[in-house]
């Protein structure tokens, strides 16, 4: 009777074992190739959106709403870089660790089963004769302990939400500042074909007036260098536009050679106030900005963390049933089965050494989220400054130097019809007036830049008003 009840124990402890192990590992294979031709593959087209597409966000779904074929809008570039763009993908993936420690936190410690096969003397024949002594023992929860737990898991995957949300805002703001940039060389480049046309048309002119032997050598020869010198920095903005969109891509999450179309116009670019005041952003800041929302969160979790290690000082008990077959009486084993239960002692150092632990990381975090307000401010600061100096540079170009671009330019076609012109002057002028252009639209991009690295100082969008 005794051999049938030591096997049945063991067929049910090899049942829990087996019940355990039904979900196995199974490997999954990292294949390099076939990541490499999906990578290849990726199209806009594929984000194109059905006849009835269902409401999505920046964060889980698709970039809807737009048409590969028109282009991508600044905020339709957002969109895809957020859903694309596998960096941020892979980044989104650590929130799945955060929910498995709550998982882990929300459920209670598992039993521990101890067996103890033991010979006794004089006695102990075979198997059936062995005596037997074990038990099952369970640490419950202290008081308040599991509910601390679960708030520092909590805690953590707040903090990584928000550090996933700092990261999409980041991005985005990266994205626009990638757009902006490709706009601004868009602008340079027609800029660029309109001072070679007119330095075709001066070399033409020259080339004439030699033929009739009103022009030297001398002026021809300058009249082609300075054309020589347009087609070059012609072509040298063609390719930096062509830099600037593979950069684009790249945020994006699509092939570096992939033909993206910019639907914006080029007065997107122009220049429109913004409408806030530094007091009120830094407020805001306070309120919205994701890396001090992923530093308050992880001073919560430090804060359950002193909360834990203050609950296990006291003393806890474990307890579970106790079976016990090893008194020899009258030539036979005696059974007893009853209730196991042990005491923690935390008396001789009473959890010193990691409730110090914890106040010290606490007291860390505290200073971290400090430090990291600190450099936020700056960087806000240093954002507003650069807006408001590229504001008066704009407003100087507008008031001061378009009127003398729009006159110079009149001035030009009234040589042209006068056939009455100065060489070295239209070529050191033309050469004046393009770097001015393109002096203004590089401050044209750098106040935009500047605005989106105030958003991204704030952690959410700034409003901006019209064209004055």
């Amino acid at each position: 009777m005794f051999r049938n009840y030591i096997i049945r124990l063991v067929l049910a402890a090899l049942a829990v074992l087996m019940t355990g192990c039904a979900t196995g590992y199974h490997r999954r294979p990292l294949a390099d190739r076939r990541i490499l031709e999906d990578l290849q593959n990726i199209s806009l087209e594929a984000l194109k959106p059905s006849p009835a597409p269902a409401k999505t966000n920046a964060v889980s779904g698709t970039a809807a709403g737009f048409d590969p074929k028109t282009g991508l809008t600044p905020e339709d570039a957002v969109l895809v870089a957020e859903y694309l763009n596998p960096s941020i993908r892979a980044f989104r993936a650590t929130r799945g660790v955060a929910e498995g420690e709550l998982t882990t936190a929300r459920l209670v410690a598992n039993p521990q089963l101890q067996l103890n096969l033991l010979h006794i003397e004089n006695f102990t024949r075979s198997l059936a004769t062995a005596g037997i002594g074990g038990g099952i023992g369970w640490l419950p929860p202290r008081p308040g302990e599991r509910g601390a737990r679960i708030r520092r898991a909590q805690a953590r995957l707040e903090q990584v939400r928000a550090t996933i949300s700092a990261a999409e805002w980041n991005l985005a703001a990266e994205v626009r500042k990638a757009y902006f940039t490709a706009l601004a060389l868009e602008r340079r480049r027609q800029l660029a074909e309109a001072a070679l046309k007119l330095q075709q048309r001066v070399l033409q002119f020259y080339e004439d007036k030699y033929k009739l032997g009103d022009a030297p050598r001398l002026d021809l020869n300058l009249a082609r260098l300075s054309y020589g010198d347009a087609l070059r920095e012609q072509r040298a903005v063609i390719s930096e536009a062509g830099r600037a969109l593979q950069g684009l891509n790249r945020l994006l999450g699509l092939p570096p050679t992939y033909p993206t179309i910019l639907k914006a116009p080029l007065e997107t670019l122009e220049y429109r106030p913004i409408s806030a005041d530094l007091a009120s952003l830094e407020v805001q800041m306070l309120a919205e900005q994701p890396e001090l929302q992923a530093v308050k969160q992880e001073y919560e979790q430090a804060e359950q963390s002193v909360r834990i290690a203050r609950y296990q000082r006291w003393p806890w008990f474990t307890a579970g049933p106790a079976l016990d077959r090893a008194d020899v009486e009258s030539g036979r084993l005696i059974s007893k089965l009853g209730l196991g239960a042990g005491l923690d002692l935390p008396i001789v150092n009473f959890n010193q050494g990691e409730i110090q632990r914890a106040e010290a990381e606490r007291d860390n975090v505290y200073a971290n989220y400090i430090a990291t307000l600190h450099d936020r401010r700056s960087d806000l600061n240093e954002a507003y400054r650069n807006v408001k100096a590229q504001e008066e540079l704009i407003q100087i170009f507008q008031t001061t130097i378009r009127p003398a671009l729009d006159e110079n330019q009149q001035l030009i076609e009234a040589g042209f019809q006068l056939r009455e012109m100065n060489l070295l002057q239209i070529l050191t002028t033309q050469d004046r007036v393009l770097r001015t252009q393109s002096d203004f639209v590089s401050a044209e991009l750098q106040y935009w830049q500047s605005v989106f690295d105030l958003e991204k100082a704030v952690g959410a969008p700034i409003s901006t008003g019209v064209k004055p």
